[in-house]
């Protein structure tokens, strides 16, 4: 059976050093590998109930991340099983491949979460009723310091020190070496998870202090982990201040925390060091009079002094406790600086009260953690990623109200500062500069942040309200214009890619980084400013006049936000009301030197008028255009003395209207429609023979006069009226007997005196 198998002999040969050479000892170990190779154990025969209720004890041994009843499957089991009834294999891992349990005798090939082995002598056949006793097991998880930590204290650290073959220096030498790096690799281990824990040396437990006294070799080496105690005791003493990486700020809620958590890692200090062990290494120090353990012992004192620090702090600290959490639940800028007063307030008592937190470096810390939850809730409020995906208006109002909350906070601490000290003079007396250095840095971040969206708004033409369409131009090099703005908007979605590839650092004031990336955006947008400059300058070499100056103005206005470009944009501005100024002096000139003059097709007074009536028409226009340009184009200084002068002129021309038509009036016959009581038609007294139109030509120029200043809107005399009603009439009857006479004319012309003379009756009676 299993159980009369018998027990190998375990050979230690490596700690043998009584062999006389390399040699010998590697004989030796071929020799016992061929001997274990010769032996065939045989294989444990177990009845099914001992066999279940080994893999049983395995099951409830097992303690993986999750694991529940149902992973045991058949196949987990079954492994299990293979592994008890084989004694060749030594080890059996546990652990999930994936979401499945899985049992097998070598360790994964891939990564795993956590594992669980049992591990026994090679050929050893476990019983039921010994098998807790004869099983080693253990757990390994993710962490690679937990593990090694685990093994080599519990099982190699006690098999080096209990070597009795090695020379003392050499063992004493590779134990301290041991002891220093357990110490180092626990304290980094746990400091990793928040708490500081002391390394116990399992070494010399077993001696007395009177035995362990004698040992000069293992005092040394206790007292380089007391050494390394003393250290890890000072470092923990002197850490008063959470300190903040380089990915987080730090809250009044953290200052809280930290002290509890001080408290919680001194006491947790205090409670090692009750240990016996660590007991039993002090008096054996202390009993040879070590050098070392005074410093100790007089850290250990002092924990006690810092651990009533930490509650004394805890219970101040508490009051800001509640005030806080509810500022950190403020989503709206606007609300932040309600809750302020309050917790400076809280500030100031802890500041007067706390026998341990009234220094003025610990409130300027205070000051420091609520100034970073200030930039926390801002840095939240503000939506990145809305503003890269085209809400320029809406992030442009989430940075003004980020920087009014900044300011607002900077003045309420200026208001209860001042206040402070008129009632106690010189005492508030707080580093502002460190106070509100993280504040300053946030407010230039957002007034960066701030000309980017302006950017996006005027160079890139990004509106989520209003749609801002393309510069267009006209003339010959209308393309050429048109393609140097395309060339700017690359440029500027360019420039803007590379800020929304570090928008991690854009508001983190703690990464410097964001100082070179504004500095290229800024060098990109300098360089389209001169390119804009130069382009406006190319635009307005080809304006001939008012109109083409204000479309040219028109398709660049959207540039002219730019302040840098406004100063470019206020003279070509001024240059174009300087084009109107000119236009109104010229018309002015124009008006004076032409003043006689009409077209010929045109009455005479009726003919001045309509060409005064254009002038003021052109200048009642240009008005129009630059009034209603006035509306986006830029102020210009001596705009409204052009109006005025515009102004003036329009009045000068309808009094110079006015003058015509009173002239006009003046010349009129008051008899003129007795020139209709007229034959139509009369012997010609130039050519004989032929006949000529005899209405009144007078007749018809005051009707022509009549109509254009009827156009005008003037009013015509009531004599006149009577005449210029028959207009119609007259013209047409005027056409007609020049229709008539010229016929008549055309026929005779084509007769003879001999002709005539046959046709003598009909020209008399037709000229009678």
């Amino acid at each position: 059976m299993a159980e009369d198998l018998p027990r190998r002999v375990k050979v230690a040969w490596s700690d043998d050093l009584s062999h006389d050479s390399e040699e010998e000892r590697e004989r030796e170990r071929l020799a016992q590998l061929e001997r274990e190779l010769a032996e065939i154990p045989v294989k444990p025969e177990y009845p099914p109930e001992d066999l279940e209720k080994l893999v049983t004890f395995i099951m409830k041994m097992t303690t993986l991340y999750d694991l529940r009843e149902t992973d045991w499957t058949p196949e987990t089991k079954n492994g299990i099983e293979e592994w008890i009834l084989e004694p060749k294999s030594l080890m059996l891992c546990i652990y999930f491949n994936g979401d499945v349990l899985k049992a097998g005798f070598d360790i994964p090939l891939t990564p795993v979460y956590d594992l669980m082995y049992f591990i026994r002598q090679p050929d050893f056949v476990f019983k039921v009723e010994t098998f807790h006793d004869d099983i080693i097991f253990g757990t390994f998880v993710d962490s690679v310091e937990s593990n090694m930590i685990q093994i080599l204290e519990t099982v190699y650290a006690p098999y080096f020190f209990a070597i009795t073959t090695w020379p003392d220096s050499v063992k004493s030498e590779f134990c301290s070496h041991i002891h220093t790096f357990l110490a180092k690799l626990t304290d980094m281990y746990y400091k990793m998870l928040g708490i500081t824990v002391l390394y116990i040396p399992r070494e010399g437990q077993q001696l007395s202090f009177e035995q362990a006294s004698g040992d000069r070799e293992l005092v040394k080496r206790l007292e380089g982990v007391v050494v390394y105690w003393t250290h890890q005791i000072k470092s923990c003493l002197e850490d008063h201040a959470s300190v903040s990486s380089q990915k987080e700020l730090l809250c009044p809620s953290d200052e809280y925390d930290f002290w509890v958590y001080r408290h919680e890692n001194l006491n947790a200090l205090l409670y090692q060091l009750q240990n016996p062990a660590v007991k039993h290494i002090t008096k054996i120090l202390v009993t040879t009079h070590s050098t070392f353990i005074h410093q100790f012992q007089t850290l250990c004192e002092e924990i006690v002094q810092k651990i009533k620090e930490a509650s004394s702090n805890i219970e101040f600290l508490q009051v800001i406790k509640h005030p806080c959490a509810v500022l950190e639940c403020v989503v709206d800028p606007d609300e932040i600086s309600k809750h302020i007063p309050q917790i400076i307030n809280l500030f100031r008592f802890i500041w007067k009260e706390s026998l341990y937190y009234n220094s003025e470096a610990r409130i300027t810390n205070l000051f420091k953690a609520l100034s970073n939850q200030i930039i926390i809730l801002c840095r939240n409020y503000i939506q990145l990623d809305d503003l890269f995906d085209g809400q320029t208006k809406k992030a442009l109002g989430e940075f003004s109200k980020c920087i009014d909350c900044c300011k607002k906070y900077r003045e309420i601490y200026d208001v209860m500062a001042e206040a402070h000290t008129e009632e106690n003079p010189g005492t508030w007396e707080l580093d502002t500069g460190a106070i509100f250095n993280y504040i300053d840095s946030f407010i230039q971040r957002c007034f960066d942040m701030l000309d980017v969206c302006n950017c996006m708004i005027i160079f890139g033409r990004i509106d989520e309200l209003e749609k801002i369409n393309k510069p267009l131009f006209a003339g010959a090099r209308g393309d050429q214009f048109e393609a140097k703005c395309d060339q700017i908007e690359k440029l500027f979605n360019s420039a803007l890619g590379n800020v929304r590839n570090v928008v991690p650092v854009i508001l983190d004031v703690q990464a410097p980084a964001w100082y070179d990336d504004i500095l290229h955006f800024r060098t990109v947008i300098k360089d389209i400013e001169i390119i804009i400059e130069n382009l406006v300058e190319s635009v307005f070499e080809g304006v001939n006049h008012v109109e083409e100056a204000v479309v040219a103005l028109y398709s660049l206005h959207n540039y002219s936000k730019r302040k840098n470009l406004k100063r470019i944009f206020k003279r070509k501005t001024a240059e174009v009301w300087g084009m109107f100024s000119d236009e109104v002096q010229d018309s002015k000139k124009d008006m004076v030197s032409n003043r006689g003059q009409f077209p010929a097709d045109l009455p005479s007074f009726a003919g001045r008028a309509v060409v005064l009536r254009m002038r003021k028409n052109r200048l009642v226009y240009l008005k129009k255009v630059m009034t209603d340009a006035s509306v986006w184009m830029m102020q210009c200084s001596n705009s409204e003395d052009v109006i005025m002068h515009v102004n003036r002129l329009m009045g000068a021309i309808d009094v110079a209207i006015r003058e015509l038509w009173i002239s006009w009036t003046h010349n009129l016959d008051d008899k003129c429609g007795a020139g209709l009581n007229r034959t139509l038609m009369r012997k010609s007294a130039e050519n004989v023979g032929l006949m000529e139109c005899n209405m009144d030509v007078n007749i018809l120029d005051l009707c022509k006069e009549a109509a254009h200043w009827e156009n005008l809107g003037l009013d015509i005399p009531v004599h006149a009226y009577q005449v210029y009603m028959k207009s119609k009439t007259l013209l047409y009857v005027y056409e007609n007997v020049l229709a008539v006479v010229k016929g008549y004319n055309k026929i005779l012309d084509a007769l003879s005196d001999e002709e005539r003379l046959l046709f003598k009756p009909l020209i008399h009676v037709s000229t009678k």
